[in-house]
This record gives structure tokens, C-alpha cells and sequence, in this order.
């Protein structure tokens, strides 16, 4: 799974704002009047976006960006989930508070794509943290 900041933004700000931050899973098939091959095909595909979804979540979770949730996953390439009361910690306020304005965000992305620099959580912060500085200048 490629790592796509824009889901963990999104994901950030369904938590803080306590939506369905699971809203976008996908629908795993079913095996109706289709062929085996055509199951199979959106099966893949099935498995594809609920990796990407959970994946990231996990990412939030084992980074220390948020809690009451947890994503399990299962030997069949699957994933299980568990909710309890799903919240951001500090941490996953304050990178959100460095993602949250579209502007912000889009002059980050930007300058890390200019100056070569692959987005990492270290980046993201350091890179808000300079836009924080050009704003107030």
C-alpha cells in the first residue's frame, strides 16, 4: 500500500469531527449469477480498497495519531475491525491542526514535490511548521 496523505487527512478530520470515518468501505461481493473470474476480479478489487482504508487507519493507530478503534488483520488477507470510542490523541490533533487548512495543505505538498521531499509524518510537521512561519512573516 502506498502511503496517500489526503485519506489520512480525511480520516483525521472524520475522527476529531466523530463521523463515519468507515463511510467509504468498501462492500465486500457476493457470489451471485457472475462468473468465477468476474467474482474473482471484484474480489481483488474489494480487497485492494479495504487494504488502503484499514492500512491507513492502522498507520494513524500504530503512529500514536489515534485510539479506540482497532484493526485486525486476517489470515485470509482480510481485515476485522473493533470500535469502541474512536478519538484523536494530541499528537493526531496537532497534525491535523497542520493539514486542516486546504491551502496550508496543498502549499505543503507542493514544496515537498518541488524540493524532491517524500511526505512523512516528520515532514508534514516541519513543513506546516514553515508555512505557519511564511503565513505570519
Amino acid at each position: 500500500m502506498k502511503r496517500d496523505w489526503d485519506l489520512i487527512r480525511k480520516l483525521l478530520t472524520a475522527i476529531e469531527e466523530e463521523e463515519d470515518f468507515l463511510a467509504d468501505s468498501p462492500t465486500q461481493p457476493k457470489w451471485l449469477e457472475q462468473t468465477e473470474e468476474a467474482y474473482i476480479t471484484e474480489l481483488k478489487a474489494f480487497r485492494t480498497a479495504e487494504g488502503r482504508l484499514f492500512g491507513h487507519l492502522e498507520l494513524l493507530l500504530d503512529n500514536g495519531y489515534s485510539e479506540g478503534f482497532e484493526v485486525i488483520r486476517m489470515g485470509d488477507g482480510g481485515f476485522a475491525f473493533s470500535l469502541s470510542a474512536p478519538r484523536l490523541t494530541m499528537a493526531g490533533h496537532d497534525l491535523l491542526d497542520t493539514m486542516r487548512s486546504s491551502k496550508v495543505w496543498e502549499w505543503i505538498k507542493s514544496t515537498a514535490n518541488t524540493k524532491g521531499v517524500e511526505l512523512s509524518f516528520d515532514a508534514v510537521k516541519a513543513l506546516g511548521a514553515l508555512a505557519l512561519k511564511n503565513v505570519l512573516g
